[in-house]
């Protein structure tokens, strides 16, 4: 499956850079929902559903949970992410791979 968006929940939604980062990182626009306490969302979602307020999950969530920003990728950030993973960080598992089996056999 493609993943066309971001929805990012939590804490760390409610920074703005976080938010860029993401929406960097994954070259794809990342989402804020209004309300950023997405287990508290759930809950609330439950008893509407529960109490006869929406008809099923699906209903309860396109009433419930509204969009406030959306961070779109800027092409040069992609770019400089992309270079950085190619670059570095997919050669760190590979390299570090010996001292993680090491790490577990200690533990």
């Amino acid at each position: 499956m493609r993943l066309k968006r971001l929805r990012v929940a939590g804490g760390g939604s409610q920074s703005d850079a976080v938010m860029q980062i993401l929406a960097d990182v994954f070259n794809l626009p990342a989402e804020r929902p209004l309300v950023h306490e997405a287990s508290g969302l759930g809950a609330a979602m439950i008893g509407a559903v529960a109490l006869g307020a929406y008809k099923d999950f699906n209903a309860a969530a396109a009433g419930m949970n509204r969009q406030v920003q959306a961070f779109h990728p800027i092409a040069a950030n992609v770019e400089r992410y992309e270079a950085l993973y190619d670059s570095v960080y997919s050669k760190l598992y590979p390299a570090l791979q010996p001292l993680f089996s090491a790490l577990q056999r200690l533990a």
